[in-house]
């Protein structure tokens, strides 16, 4: 069954102060991330965030990124183009789904590689490239991205009555907008693209434009 909805697909464009706050995460990432230990950018990365100074400086300007967004700027769901942003708990209708087992996991293995936190409104879960992917439920393919950074190649899906989900950094993506899927349906496959240390998905959840830990639905 067709879901109609009244918003524009797609996400709206980044504030400098997200670029920014993406930006730092990236690097401290890139930092920790082992497998290039080797790698001449890494080590200056590791020296530069291992100065106490430089931890604290990086510390509490991210911090400040994300207050001052989170305060001063409205938290405009990523989905909507709607100039209020709506404040709401996630509605009884996706609580009910769950309990009906309507809900899955978007990937076979359960190897969370990143949890829920206030610096990553998603989870991710770490599998090999090329693996399937799956929506977390039933729905219509509302919007499809490549991009080099960022997300990479992702895709969004709106389960209706306002929940939405979007599923990032794909090697390959099999759907088309406007398409039914179901929960067993393969949307896509696990890949790096955009900004990704190795191969995982990247999933965000939202409820009427707000972003919630994605685990509170899957458990």
């Amino acid at each position: 069954m067709a879901i109609k909805t009244s918003r524009r697909p797609g996400r709206p464009r980044k504030t400098i102060l997200q670029k920014l706050q993406e930006y730092f995460i990236q690097l401290l990432k890139l930092a920790k991330d082992r497998r290039y230990s080797n790698h001449p950018a890494n080590r200056v990365l590791r020296r530069v965030f291992e100065a106490k100074k430089v931890r604290q400086f990086f510390g509490l300007n991210l911090l400040a990124i994300t207050l001052f967004t989170g305060v001063v700027s409205p938290s405009i769901s990523a989905f909507s183009t709607s100039k209020e942003a709506e404040i709401t708990n996630i509605s009884s209708q996706v609580v009910q789904l769950t309990t009906e087992h309507s809900v899955r996991y978007p990937v076979d293995s359960l190897h969370i590689t990143q949890g829920y936190h206030l610096f990553h409104r998603a989870v991710d879960f770490a599998e090999v490239t090329g693996s399937p992917v799956y929506p977390v439920m039933d729905g219509v393919v509302e919007n499809i991205s490549y991009q080099r950074f960022g997300y990479g190649n992702h895709i969004i899906i709106d389960h209706g009555s306002g929940f939405k989900s979007l599923y990032a950094h794909l090697s390959k993506i099999i759907v088309k907008e406007g398409q039914e899927v179901d929960k067993n349906t393969v949307i896509g496959l696990v890949g790096t693209t955009g900004w990704a240390t190795g191969p995982h998905l990247h999933l965000e959840v939202y409820d009427n434009g707000q972003p919630f830990n994605p685990l509170t639905i899957l458990k």
